[in-house]
């Protein structure tokens, strides 16, 4: 069994914590903390992070549309908070929705603390319980783009939850 932490509690984070902590412990931090099912919340990012094994962060990323970017400012401000108290034994995993190549020119340099991958989630938002555990498929970016090491780790502790077979890609 891992140990989880959840930073952003919200819509999507706290329903994808509940089916993680089906099988894991689950720790959640969200600055509107809610009171979830089956798992614990802290009062701080740090209490979600130290001593856990994986840490998800499902921050928002607002958007004006049309062809505008996204609002990374609290996706960077949650990566600088974890950073400070990550170690290279955690996995730290990006599930919020951000446009491709903006992991690496924008958020990989904030986390050197920690191992660091983005894993975006293709879940529709009035079935986010399902989808978590029965997706299409599952895509994971390293900085190497390698099927062993963090991505397999990923994969690994998917396989724990997933209801279903997805096929995993992994790409950087």
């Amino acid at each position: 069994m891992a140990s989880v932490g959840f930073i952003g509690v919200g819509k999507l984070g706290q329903a994808c914590a509940e089916m993680v902590a089906e099988v894991h412990d689950v720790v959640g931090y969200d600055v509107n903390p809610v009171e979830p099912e089956n798992f614990t919340m802290s009062d701080t990012v740090e209490g979600a992070v130290r001593g856990q094994d994986i840490v998800f962060i499902a921050v928002p990323t607002p958007h004006d549309p049309p062809n505008k970017d996204f609002d990374y400012s609290l996706v960077k401000q949650v990566l600088s908070e974890v950073n400070a108290v990550a170690t290279k034994e955690q996995l730290v995993v990006l599930i919020s929705t951000v446009l491709p190549g903006t992991t690496r020119r924008e958020f990989i340099d904030l986390i050197p603390n920690a191992r660091f991958v983005y894993n975006p989630y293709l879940i529709a938002m009035g079935t986010v319980k399902w989808d978590m555990v029965n997706p299409e498929m599952v895509m994971i970016g390293t900085e190497d783009g390698s099927e062993t090491g963090d991505a397999k780790e990923l994969v690994d502790f998917y396989k724990t939850i997933m209801q279903n077979d997805p096929n995993y890609i992994i790409g950087t």
